[in-house]
């Protein structure tokens, strides 16, 4: 059984800004100014090869070889060997990417009992780049099983003369060449996910 199992986590550049401006306390004022100001500035790049496999197998059988020369030849054989069966399990390769790029939470919270004009002055510059290169990949071919190669050569030869006849004689030579196994592969998964969530900002102003 082959089992490839990826996980890829990735938390870039969460910015959390949460000021709590108020001036006067609890006396009146003629005005309250808040001002905030957040820069965000990401680059993430995620590069990511996911990949199931159960291929790639193979089975050869051996070779066999069978030579006779002269005189008389009876019932040579030469057999190839022949191949093993191929059974995989199951190969599952799995990815999860999650970039969280730029996450503002502003709250500005103003508590101060003040009567006159309250100037929230609120900034959020964001600036991301996020790059995701991801190859995904199940396969379950590319096996083979391939039987193995026989060879039988029988050389003879025959004479006449005056006084006597010489032969000989080729019976029942064979050459069988071996018999492929079965291959049976489990199945092949191969899952990725990514969640990009960029500039996100969420700005509460209370008073």
């Amino acid at each position: 059984m082959k089992k490839i199992i990826t996980l890829v986590a990735v938390l870039a550049l969460v910015a959390v800004a949460s000021p709590a401006l108020a001036n006067g306390g609890h006396h009146r004022s003629s005005g309250t100014d808040i001002d905030v100001d957040v820069d965000n500035s990401a680059y993430v790049k995620n590069v990511v090869d996911t990949t199931a496999s159960t291929g790639g197998n193979d089975s050869s059988g051996g070779s066999a070889r069978n030579y006779v020369r002269g005189g008389s030849v009876n019932n040579t054989t030469a057999n190839g060997g022949s191949t093993g069966d191929i059974d995989t399990g199951d190969a599952t390769a799995t990815t999860l990417i999650t970039n969280t790029v730029n996450d503002n939470d502003i709250k500005v919270t103003a508590d101060c009992g003040c009567e006159g004009n309250l100037d929230v002055d609120v900034d959020v510059d964001n600036n991301a780049t996020v790059k995701n290169y991801v190859d995904t990949t199940a396969d379950t071919g590319n096996n083979s099983s391939n039987g193995g190669d026989a060879k039988n050569k029988v050389t003879s030869s025959s004479s006449r003369g005056h006084h006597h006849h010489s032969s000989s004689g080729v019976e029942n030579t064979t050459a069988n060449g071996g018999g492929t196994g079965d291959i049976d592969t489990g199945d092949a998964d191969a899952w990725t996910e990514i969640v990009n969530v960029v500039n996100s900002n969420i700005i509460r102003v209370r008073r």
